[in-house]
């Protein structure tokens, strides 16, 4: 699916949104069949009788575990009772199990629809493979390719395990290429992603081709460009943090580079706690990238921010310090190539950050052939399969 495509099947979705009303049977089975060129093409019966099948039932899946629940959505692992296919199942719902406000989370669940449609293909992000109705309450549920437990808990299963610590560099970087090489293909088709982080990581069971690791929810994805502030403010871009309106793909690289920093430490790199807000967020990249100069917060920064950030900047007692990132990552825990990686993506100036392609040509991928799963020892995959498979 091409950019003008996934935008105008965004533009029908929030046209039918706009009233506020449940969104109609006849309406969601619209917009589903604008994903599949076929159905969309033309109005014969053949057509009509493709739109009619757009919308799969939630009975054709039998459930066979918990996956997890976020702020707007319940996961599960299900399989299709005729072809035996494993799947994920997305619910919209809220925590507290109340209706997701407007239109019951509809219009959300289509535009996230639209994006694993685009993003379908590739072997490190998740496809879609149908939208389904549960016809008993209604509802509808997003149904994907099932790509095993979260990045996230892995990190947690493996602190916990070693009694602290994070992944050797040998599994960051076979991570890293994985998710580069997603981020790479999702940003060809000119989508951000905003929210990458370990949760949306996920680190498939072994096959025949290995295991692979493949980004998924992209409910808070958009085509570029990009203009609202959204995401997850630990992970979040410092020109999506300071509000630019005119962000692009590679706020997604710096979020991958704190996904990448999380492994190797096995801590959030630019954690702050819950209600401190953007300046706390901005003092704690202070800290460990050091302080950029008038320039580069010219290139992340709106112009009616840069004159505050430099008089507060002046007030502080080192206000012109290089960062600790390399002391915070040393020799003995991540090599000269991938400390070149790690810096190339948390860069302040997005338009001199690493993108995924120019990435992937550094040395410490170039440079190494990544052992199969099996043979790294515990690697990501192997220990997610025999400790916390679902």
């Amino acid at each position: 699916m091409d950019p003008t495509r996934l935008a105008a099947i965004c533009a029908k979705i929030e046209e039918y949104a706009a009233g506020g009303a449940p969104m109609s049977r006849r309406r969601v089975a619209a917009i589903c069949a604008m994903f599949d060129d076929r159905a969309a093409a033309g109005k014969t019966r053949r057509n009509k009788l493709r739109k009619n099948l757009c919308v799969d039932s939630t009975r054709s899946y039998k459930q066979v575990g918990e996956i997890g629940s976020g702020s707007f959505g319940a996961g599960v692992k299900a399989v299709h009772r005729k072809t035996g296919q494993t799947v994920a199942i997305k619910t919209f719902r809220r925590r507290d199990g109340k209706n997701v406000p407007g239109d019951g989370g509809v219009s959300q669940l289509l535009r996230e629809a639209a994006f694993l449609e685009a993003c379908g293909g590739h072997p490190n992000l998740v496809g879609l493979h149908t939208v389904a109705r549960d016809p008993r309450t209604k509802k509808y549920s997003l149904v994907m390719e099932y790509a095993g437990p979260s990045l996230r808990r892995a990190l947690r299963e493996h602190v916990a395990a070693h009694g602290g610590g994070a992944f050797p560099e040998a599994e960051a970087r076979r991570v890293m290429r994985h998710l580069l090489s997603g981020a790479e293909a999702m940003h060809a088709r000119r989508i951000i992603h905003r929210d990458i982080k370990p949760r949306n990581v996920l680190v498939g069971e072994e096959g025949s081709g290995g295991a692979a690791v493949k980004i998924c929810d992209y409910g808070l994805a958009t085509v570029c460009p990009a203009h609202k502030r959204v995401g997850t403010s630990w992970y979040m871009a410092p020109e999506v943090l300071m509000h630019r309106t005119d962000y692009d793909e590679r706020a997604d690289l710096w979020s991958i580079g704190c996904v990448m920093a999380e492994m190797l430490s096995g801590e959030v790199l630019f954690k702050v706690e819950d209600g401190d807000g953007k300046t706390r967020q901005l003092d704690r990249m202070f800290d460990v990238l050091g302080t950029p100069g008038v320039e580069t917060l010219q290139a992340f920064a709106p112009p009616f921010a840069v004159g505050k950030m430099l008089r507060r900047l002046a007030r502080q007692p080192r206000p012109s310090h290089q960062g600790r990132l390399r002391e915070l990552f040393p020799g003995e825990t991540l090599s000269e190539d991938g400390f070149h990686v790690l810096k190339g993506l948390l860069t302040w100036n997005p338009k001199e950050r690493l993108t995924a392609a120019a990435a992937l040509r550094l040395p410490w991928f170039t440079g190494a052939v990544d052992a199969p799963d099996a043979e790294i020892g515990i690697g990501v995959a192997n220990f997610l399969i025999h400790s916390a498979k679902i």
